[in-house]
């Protein structure tokens, strides 16, 4: 019990190290800057800069560990197999996940505004850039390396894996991402143990936000009849690529 207490100490206090940060940056901002509107404009680029900043805070307290953070070792690189694997998997779980937080956003209607709060963020670039591509690169440092890695060496690999899916789940503060971010969590932190590295959980959540705040509602938004295709093309794709996937790793896994 003290091992699971200490545990969930750590977890819970790096992720309030996280908001901290991030609360500190965006106030900072918000007293300097003469523009109302422009923290929810540059709502991601000073999400990323608080996130920056926890990244180095928890790198040098690790190090105190003899525990180093932020090595190449985690970027190592992956065979064009597995990254051709992986990203249909990715796209199939992007897929599955996002039609089930459609459905929880009907019956959590609050989740809307969270919801159009990203989709605004779709019309900057520069955001898009923070939330597609530098915010998932962090995330997956964070959630996989630093929170899945010290449970990994506690637990097993089921109890690591659930832990670090329910601080990734807390981590996204409402309800209906938290059940939907939870379920993604898992299949992650099972990518980073079959690629062996970052890079393969990196590939899934960027296609995850790439598909969720982008493409697929432009598609749809075109036309309301591409959801149909686009759940069959994504039942095909982590059909075809869960089997190979998870093949490799049946030993750990069971």
């Amino acid at each position: 019990m003290k091992k699971i207490l200490k545990s969930i100490g750590l977890c819970l206090g790096l992720l309030v190290l996280n908001v901290i940060m991030t609360n500190i940056v965006l106030s900072i901002f918000a007293i300097f800057t003469k523009n109302p509107n422009g923290l929810n404009q540059n709502l991601y680029t000073l999400v990323f800069i608080g996130d920056l900043i926890t990244l180095i805070l928890v790198h040098y307290i690790f190090l105190n560990f003899n525990k180093k953070i932020l090595s190449k070792d985690i970027f190592k690189k992956i065979s064009m197999k597995d990254a051709i694997n992986i990203s249909l998997f990715g796209i199939g779980c992007s897929v599955v996940l996002l039609i089930l937080s459609g459905i929880l956003s009907q019956i959590f209607p609050d989740y809307k505004n969270v919801a159009a709060q990203l989709q605004s963020a779709s019309n900057s670039w520069s955001q898009l850039i923070f939330i597609i591509v530098l915010i998932p690169i962090y995330e997956e440092i964070f959630f996989r390396r630093v929170i899945f890695g010290y449970l990994r060496e506690k637990y097993n690999l089921i109890g690591a894996v659930i832990g670090q899916a329910l601080v990734f789940g807390l981590a996204h503060g409402n309800i209906v991402q938290g059940i939907y971010t939870f379920i993604l969590g898992i299949a992650l932190a099972l990518i980073y143990v079959y690629s062996e590295s970052l890079v393969g959980s990196i590939i899934v959540h960027i296609i995850f936000n790439l598909l969720g705040i982008l493409v697929i509602p432009k598609l749809i938004a075109i036309n309301p009849a591409m959801i149909y295709l686009i759940i069959i093309f994504g039942i095909v794709c982590i059909g075809i690529s869960i089997s190979k996937i998870f093949k490799k790793y049946e030993n750990i896994l069971y």
